[in-house]
C-alpha cells in the first residue's frame, strides 16, 4: 500500500474502532467503577495491599485516558485534526469534550444492559455462595467487572481484525495505530486485584452447571455489547446527552440520521455475509 492508502484506510478503521471501542472500554469501566464500590466493602480491602491494587488499576485506566486525549501521534480526539466537513458539525469544543461524548456511548450501552449485569453477578454470587467464599454478594461484582473488562478486549481485538481484513491495513500498522484503546494491561490488573481481595475466589472448582451458566451470562453481554443496533443507537442517544458540543440541533439530527442509516447498511451487509 502506498502511505495515502494506508491514511486512508486507517481514517476508516478508525471509525470502526471508536465505535466498537466506544461502547465497550466504556461501558466496561462503568462496571468496574459499580464493582469498586462493592470491593470497598469486603472484609480485605482493609488491606494496604489489597488497596494498593486498585488503585492502580484505576491510575492504569486515567493514564489510558491521558493517552488517548494527550497523543502526540495516532490522534483520535484531536478536534484540530477534524476534515473540514467533519469540523462543521461541532460547536467550539475542547478535546476533553469530545472525548467525553465518545465515552457516553458506553453510558448508553451499560443502561440498557443493566439486567444482563445483574443477572451475570447473580450467577458468580450462587457459585461463590456455593463454595462458603467470604464476601460473596461483594466479589460477585467485582469478578462482574473482570468479564466486562475482558469482554472490552475481546471486541477491541474483533474489531482490529475487522479493519486489518475490510481495508487491508497491514497487521502492524493497524496495530500500532489502535492499541491506545486496548485495556488489556488495566483487565491483568484488576484481575490482580481481585485475586488480593478473594484468595477463595481463584481456589474452587466450578461444577459444570456453574460453568455453563456464567459462560452463558457473559455470551450474552458480549452479544449485547457487540450487537450492530447497540452500538449505533448508543451513539445516536449520546449525541442526544452530549448535544452541547454540536453546533446546533440541526446538526444533531443530521448525524442520528448518518448513524441509523449506517446501522442499516451494516445490518443489511451482516445479513448478506451469514447467507
Amino acid at each position: 500500500m502506498t502511505r495515502e492508502e494506508i491514511i486512508h484506510a486507517a481514517s476508516m478503521a478508525a471509525s470502526v474502532m471508536k465505535l466498537t471501542c466506544g461502547v465497550g472500554n466504556n461501558a466496561a469501566w462503568l462496571v468496574v467503577l459499580e464493582a469498586l464500590d462493592h470491593a470497598r466493602l469486603c472484609k480485605r480491602y482493609k488491606d494496604y495491599h489489597v488497596r494498593h491494587e486498585f488503585k492502580q488499576a484505576v491510575k492504569m485506566f486515567h493514564d489510558y485516558e491521558r493517552g488517548l486525549i494527550y497523543a502526540r501521534d495516532c490522534r483520535m480526539f484531536h478536534v484540530a485534526d477534524m476534515d473540514e466537513n467533519t469540523r462543521k458539525k461541532y460547536g467550539d469544543i475542547t478535546d476533553r469534550q469530545y472525548y467525553e461524548f465518545w465515552t457516553g456511548t458506553g453510558a448508553a450501552a451499560y443502561q440498557s444492559t443493566r439486567p444482563l449485569l445483574t443477572s451475570l453477578w447473580n450467577k458468580y454470587r450462587l457459585s461463590l455462595l456455593g463454595h462458603d467464599v467470604v464476601d460473596s454478594e461483594h466479589v460477585a461484582w467485582v469478578m462482574v467487572g473482570q468479564a466486562a473488562l475482558e469482554l472490552s478486549v475481546k471486541m477491541y481485538e474483533t474489531a482490529l481484525d475487522a479493519v486489518v481484513r475490510d481495508w487491508q491495513l497491514p497487521k502492524e500498522v493497524a496495530v500500532r495505530i489502535f492499541r491506545q484503546f486496548s485495556l488489556a494491561s488495566i483487565a491483568m490488573k484488576w484481575r490482580k486485584a481481585l485475586c488480593a481481595l478473594s484468595p477463595d475466589s481463584e481456589c474452587y472448582d466450578l461444577t459444570p452447571m456453574e460453568t455453563k451458566n456464567i459462560q452463558h451470562g457473559v455470551e450474552q453481554l458480549q452479544e449485547a455489547w457487540s450487537d450492530p443496533k447497540l452500538l449505533f443507537r448508543s451513539t445516536s442517544q449520546s449525541a442526544d446527552d452530549y448535544d452541547e458540543v454540536f453546533r446546533d440541533k440541526k446538526e444533531i439530527k443530521a448525524v442520528k440520521r448518518e448513524l441509523k442509516n449506517l446501522e442499516i447498511e451494516t445490518i443489511k451487509n451482516l445479513k448478506e455475509n451469514d447467507g
